[in-house]
């Protein structure tokens, strides 16, 4: 038999971590196809350029496509390999179930009507939910239950933090891309 309080804030506190984890997932989505459509965008201008100017880039033209393209190859990857916009919509989905099941566990424990069958079987659904989804993370989990000891450094949160924002970097390459072209543009323009 299971304790109907411990299930309800169990269930409680695993759907806040898991609705972090959904917004986490999603934000990584998001920076990953940013990352993608600037790099592509910018493999694109550098080949129109090249192909109107062969000098645009100096010697080191081609060279410098090719390392776009291939950077646009591995974001590419990452966006179809991780598929973070499916795994954002899978967890957003249990987060719900869950958040659902913890309701009803608060409303029988503060009701006090809850049978050894009704605990046994929440519980049972509780465990279910967890099979259907990948877990959350130990930064996922910080974030949404803070502890007592506010102002500490998180590690898990400062390397998840960290690791959404990485795709965010690599904005620079098109920026460093399309930089000569506006700056042929207007001396040509003049």
């Amino acid at each position: 038999m299971h304790d109907i309080e411990k299930l309800a804030d169990r269930s409680y506190k695993t759907y806040k971590a898991r609705l972090v984890a959904a917004e986490r997932l999603q934000s990584r989505n998001r920076a990953w196809n940013a990352c993608l459509l600037s790099l592509s965008v910018a493999t694109t201008l550098a080949s129109v350029a090249l192909l109107t100017n062969k000098d645009m880039y100096g010697q080191a033209g081609p060279t410098i496509l090719v390392c776009v393209a291939i950077l646009a190859l591995v974001a590419s990857l990452v966006v179809s390999g991780l598929n973070y916009g499916g795994r954002s919509r899978d967890m957003f989905m249990n987060y719900r179930r869950i958040q659902k099941l913890s309701v009803e566990a608060e409303g029988l424990a503060i009701s006090k009507t809850a049978s050894a069958e009704d605990i046994d079987q929440l519980a049972e659904r509780y465990e279910s939910l967890l099979d259907d989804s990948e877990n959350h993370t130990t930064s996922d989990y910080i974030r949404a239950i803070p502890d007592k000891s506010p102002g500490l450094v998180k590690w898990p949160v400062v390397r998840a933090v960290f690791l959404t924002q990485v795709p965010y970097l690599a904005l620079v390459f098109p920026i460093l891309v399309v930089l000569p072209i506006v700056e042929w543009v207007i001396r040509v323009g003049r």
